[in-house]
């Protein structure tokens, strides 16, 4: 009898365990890069749950915005993705980048799924904010960025989005499975996908599902030479994305 007892108190305890994200980490973070930001304005939003969660914008006499979502454990001008977009962009745009939900080092994308929630709080809080200002939003989201964006569209819908730009886009780790994707065709918005043409699996498995598509508000873009983090390849990914936008 002890021993039913103590199973059911362990799979109790560890049914109420709260999944959070790592704030220690997302201070420090703030406190060693984001305080080096010198060509944007740094900022925090506060959300409802007294939590608040740093916003990093380049502003100037536009209606048109657009709304940068970094990667899996990164930051808002990480070097590799989100600030090549942000130098390249901020000429025609109102630039947003916030920093999303992170955990510890080594955290797999199973990981990240269960807080998922936080970041919707983060992205609906920001498009209230730049909707509230700006005639037009534009999202680009990179990878884990763009699981999180899957994620509050499924709960919140695409009102206020004009377009939505995924870059590296169904980014799991080895032997997880990503969601199900989801019929971008239901969106009704013009979405660009690009992957490298030396991404991971998972993510040349999910440009798979766009190859698939007959839909002329679906584009989809290989980058070749271009690995997961455009190492080398930015100027070509800020390229055609600047020359997508345009163009919708």
């Amino acid at each position: 009898m002890a021993r039913i007892i103590i199973l059911t108190f362990l799979i109790t305890s560890c049914d109420i365990i709260s999944h959070e994200p790592n704030y220690q980490r997302e201070s420090n973070i703030s406190e060693q890069i984001l305080d080096l930001q010198f060509d944007s304005d740094m900022d925090e939003i506060k959300l409802k749950s007294g939590k608040t969660f740093k916003i990093l914008s380049n502003t100037k006499d536009s209606k048109k915005s657009i709304l940068l979502l970094h990667g899996r454990g990164l930051y808002p001008n990480e070097p590799q993705v989100m600030n090549p977009l942000n130098d390249g962009l901020q000429e025609r745009y109102n630039i947003f980048s916030i920093q999303l939900p992170v955990l510890d080092k080594n955290s797999t994308y199973y990981d990240y799924q269960r807080i998922f929630k936080y970041s919707d709080a983060r992205i609906l809080a920001i498009i209230d904010k730049i909707s509230s200002k700006y005639q037009e939003l534009n999202i680009i989201a990179h990878s884990c960025g763009a699981h999180m964006l899957m994620s509050y569209l499924k709960s919140n819908g695409i009102k206020n989005i004009k377009t939505i730009t995924l870059i590296g886009a169904g980014a799991v780790d080895k032997n997880q499975i990503a969601d199900e994707y989801l019929d971008y065709r239901l969106f009704r918005i013009p979405i660009l996908n690009i992957y490298g043409q030396d991404d991971h699996g998972s993510v040349k498995k999910h440009a798979e599902y766009f190859q698939g598509l007959d839909d002329n508000l679906l584009t989809n873009f290989e980058i070749r030479g271009a690995d997961h983090y455009y190492t080398d390849r930015d100027e070509s990914l800020v390229s055609h994305v600047k020359k997508w936008l345009i163009s919708h």
